[in-house]
């Protein structure tokens, strides 16, 4: 059989469909846009999100039923609604949980649903699955760790991908090795809240990276997804140390407002925050900082606003993501008072979208004329492209590329110029 699969959402979703490609793989099937069996695996974080899977499943509907291929749909959206989605979407055979993601070669060529409703409670059901890395060397992802136990008033994780599950560190070490061999170098680590990995049994952040980093070869690793409150001066002296470690954190904050971070239940303090990026910035002058802001949270003032745009203007992070708030079912938030309109969320998340465009402009200004690892990713009609070392896939921005190089390497290269978000770099012969 031949298959095709369209991962939507995270880079955790991601890692889900290439550890079930890898099981396709394994028993014989073949990875073709020619296909027989369509897998979409879907996000359902936001309500934007369960739309775009749900437009996503409809449009490959239509193509599958015309061209005598099934459809069958994974992830997110089928842990947040289980077998209700029989009903509501009959154009697709079949319905795969994660916990049945074991049996996901079989499972292809049946119909109805399939798996518990709700998430699996343990890492182990992606350890024990082969992986066909989907991405091209030399990035790929490398998740440690399922679920998250910090219950955020907003969230709907938990219910989706249930409690925090750290996988076996010899798993992760092995991974690792496997990814390295097949030519990988950017290595980007990735969960809700990699902080928290081992707490649940199995160690601690700073464990995993040090038995990591004893992996000899030549290769770097990001770390993603930092919780505020799980950065101690012990991981950030280890950061610091690394070289292998590359200096890019990405710290969600969500607010600064003191009164809205505890409703929200986020577990820290405007005071914390700024005590954090004053010791980061400190000890590493050179890192890039990355965040991530919600914008019309329940009881969001005109002036929980500005302080918000105060506190950004403030730390000036190299890079920053703004959502507004989702009303979700059956999260504490939805139930709270004081919901912002439509309008002012969205005038706000222009506002802030707008200033941080000016901040990065002024961030990247400092990089001209500095030398650093840039990754070719793509050969454009206009040249090529791919990111700095200081740039992550997919959320920052990208490098355009001068000289000669080729899709895959990493060179070292001179940051010739800088846009908004962009820069050029000029790599040499």
């Amino acid at each position: 059989m031949k298959y095709r699969i369209v991962s939507l959402g995270c880079p955790k979703n991601l890692v889900d469909s290439e550890h079930m490609a890898g099981r396709l793989e394994k028993a014989g099937h073949e990875l073709s846009d020619e296909a027989d069996a369509v897998i979409v695996n879907t996000c359902a974080f936001i309500a934007d999100a369960c739309s775009e899977s749900i437009e996503t499943i409809l449009e490959e509907a239509g193509r599958a039923h015309a061209e005598g291929r099934r459809l069958i749909v994974t992830g997110c959206l089928v842990e947040r609604y289980g077998a209700e989605l029989e009903k509501l979407l009959p154009e697709v055979d079949a319905f795969v949980a994660r916990d049945s993601y074991g049996n996901i070669e079989q499972l292809v060529g049946e119909k109805g649903f399939h798996g518990m409703r709700g998430p699996s409670p343990h890492a182990s059901s992606i350890e024990s699955l082969p992986r066909k890395v989907l991405t091209r060397p030399p990035t790929a992802y490398l998740k440690i760790q399922e679920g998250c136990n910090n219950r955020c008033s907003y969230c709907t994780i938990p219910s989706i991908r249930g409690p925090l599950a750290s996988r076996d560190p010899i798993d992760v070490e092995d991974e690792l090795k496997s990814l390295l061999m097949e030519g990988f170098r950017e290595i980007n680590l990735i969960g809700q809240d990699i902080t928290s990995y081992g707490r649940d049994g199995r160690g601690d952040i700073k464990g995993l990276l040090k038995r990591l980093l004893a992996v000899k070869g030549d290769f770097f690793m990001r770390l993603l997804y930092l919780h505020p409150k799980g950065i101690d001066d012990a991981l950030l002296d280890l950061i610091g140390a690394e070289e292998r470690i590359v200096k890019y954190l990405d710290i969600p904050i969500q607010h600064s407002e003191d009164h809205l971070l505890k409703s929200m239940n986020r577990g820290y303090s405007r005071k914390g925050l700024d005590d954090l990026f004053g010791k980061i910035r400190d000890r590493m002058a050179d890192v890039v900082l990355r965040t991530t802001v919600m914008v019309g949270y329940p009881g969001e003032s005109e002036e929980d606003f500005a302080n918000l745009c105060d506190f950004v203007a403030k730390w000036e992070f190299d890079n920053l993501g703004a959502f507004t708030y989702s009303r979700e079912k059956g999260t504490p938030a939805a139930r709270m008072k004081g919901h912002p309109t439509k309008s002012v969320k969205k005038r706000r998340y222009r506002r802030i979208m707008e200033m941080q465009r000016e901040i990065s402009k002024r961030r990247l200004e400092r990089l001209r004329g500095r030398d650093m690892l840039v990754i070719v990713e793509a050969r454009e009609a206009s040249g090529m492209t791919g990111r700095t070392m200081l740039q992550a896939p997919d959320v920052d921005g990208i490098a355009f590329i001068r000289g000669p190089c080729e899709v895959g390497q990493i060179r070292k290269g001179t940051v010739a110029a800088t846009l908004d978000y962009d820069v050029i770099i000029e790599v040499g012969g």
